[in-house]
């Protein structure tokens, strides 16, 4: 989320709240710890829970998103903490990718440079 250049995490649907709810169990026996979740997602409205690999890496899987055609005209939101889910728990910071950890020197030099 900060302002650096990489790859954030990567996103996986699955096929009901059911499959989500199993997921839980099964991440946190492969050593995941949640980062943030479970919630609902403004943009695409699917249910999501986001988990930190036990590499620190940032999985997200969701269910019951919005289905679109070519009928939907694009448009845009405005990307702000507030917009990011109409439900769920606080942003947290390794959601965010500031807690402490590992990760924490080379997030804020990444958030340093892009102010300088």
């Amino acid at each position: 989320m900060a302002p650096s250049n990489r790859y954030i995490h990567s996103a996986y649907q699955v096929s009901d709240i059911n499959a989500m709810g199993a997921g839980v169990h099964y991440l946190a026996e492969l050593g995941y710890h949640r980062s943030r979740g479970i919630g609902r997602h403004i943009q695409g409205s699917q249910i999501f829970d986001y988990w930190r690999d036990p590499d620190g890496f940032l999985v997200e899987y969701d269910s019951d998103s919005d289905m679109f055609d070519s009928t939907v005209e694009p448009g845009w939101a405005p990307f702000t903490a507030s917009g990011l889910s109409q439900w769920g728990p606080p942003i947290t910071k390794d959601f965010l990718g500031i807690a402490p950890g590992r990760e924490s020197l080379r997030e804020l030099r990444s958030v340093i440079s892009a102010l300088t």
